[in-house]
């Protein structure tokens, strides 16, 4: 297996001393977990803390809103991020351009393009790829699989509307983040079986198992920001039932169609109750024969990766994953 940065020691890890420090003051602050909350009150609580431990936001040549048509003709909002042009693989309005389908994060509960926005913005002017951010609709309204079909259906317009969007068909990437990871996992095996190519693929923790049965879900179920009891709240608002939960599309261990992924960089927490879940896929990838790079970030918890203002971890994930992108382009 190719894993960076990890040795499995004693669980549970120490934090770093930066992520202490995070920790005790949303304490102090007396934040509580989502599961405490009424959706829209969760809904509301992540957006307004979104940007409170982000890096300075970049800057971008172009930001653009568009809307499409999802697979019952509802429309659905896609953010087109268009870095500064400052190489030859500028997003210069010439069809050889590369792309990254992005799907945020929060549990297909909370979280939207605005509380992503600056992490798309960074992944863009590293890589210089434009970035297209996915509102996918959000439970408890819209069940499972509309997220998961809101996700394929922007991922096959922007493959059907390349020309129009000055974007090369082969040079585009899928990722996302926890449950928007979930989503990238079953838009690349789609892609792969309705023949579209997929470059490459960049996730960070992502949720690909049915049930909370792993170490790391032991050891991290309470006090480390992502709660076991908040997993489950967010299962709760978004599936039908039990047998979703297994439902490949849901839980990627649970694939057949693994062995259909392209390139897979994976970005884990050490102290996250999904740790166990992205180094179960990266063991299974790296059998199945698939390139599959998995980095785990020691002493920091699910989430880091927005916290680039305090935690020098979420600085080095976005350089690693980006590096990744970079290799493929």
């Amino acid at each position: 297996m190719n894993i960076l940065g990890f040795h499995r020691g004693i669980d549970p890890a120490p934090l770093t001393s930066e992520m202490h420090k995070v920790l005790a003051q949303m304490k102090q602050a007396n934040r509580p977990p989502f599961h405490q909350l009424d959706p829209l009150d969760a809904k509301a609580l992540y957006l307004r803390g979104a940007d409170v431990l982000e890096i300075t936001s970049p800057q971008m040549s172009n930001e653009e809103t568009i809307k499409i048509s999802s697979f019952d003709g509802a429309l659905i909002e896609i953010k087109i991020f268009t870095p500064p042009i400052t190489s030859k693989k500028s997003c210069d309005h010439s069809s050889n351009n590369g792309a990254l389908i992005y799907f945020h994060g929060g549990g297909f509960t909370i979280g939207s393009i605005q509380t992503h926005s600056i992490l798309c913005k960074e992944i863009a002017a590293q890589t210089q790829l434009c970035v297209f951010s996915v509102e996918y609709r959000l439970a408890p309204e819209f069940k499972f699989p509309t997220a998961h079909l809101d996700s394929w259906a922007s991922c096959a317009w922007i493959y059907d509307n390349c020309e129009k969007l000055n974007i090369s068909a082969d040079r585009i990437f899928i990722g996302g983040d926890s449950a928007g990871g979930t989503l990238s996992l079953f838009c690349t095996q789609q892609a792969a079986i309705q023949g579209y190519k997929v470059k490459g693929q960049v996730l960070f923790y992502p949720g690909c198992s049915p049930e909370q049965n792993m170490q790391s879900h032991q050891y991290y179920a309470s006090g480390y920001l992502l709660e076991s009891d908040t997993i489950e709240y967010f299962y709760g608002q978004y599936l039908r039932n039990i047998q979703d939960r297994f439902d490949w599309r849901f839980s990627a261990l649970n694939s057949p169609y693994l062995k259909l992924l392209p390139p897979t960089w994976i970005g884990l927490a050490e102290c996250d109750p999904l740790r166990d879940e992205g180094l179960a896929l990266n063991e299974i990838l790296n059998e199945l024969g698939c390139k599959s790079v998995c980095r785990v970030y020691a002493g920091v918890v699910h989430g880091f990766i927005k916290m680039g203002r305090f935690i020098p971890q979420a600085i080095n994930a976005h350089t690693d994953a980006c590096a990744f992108i970079k290799n493929l382009v």
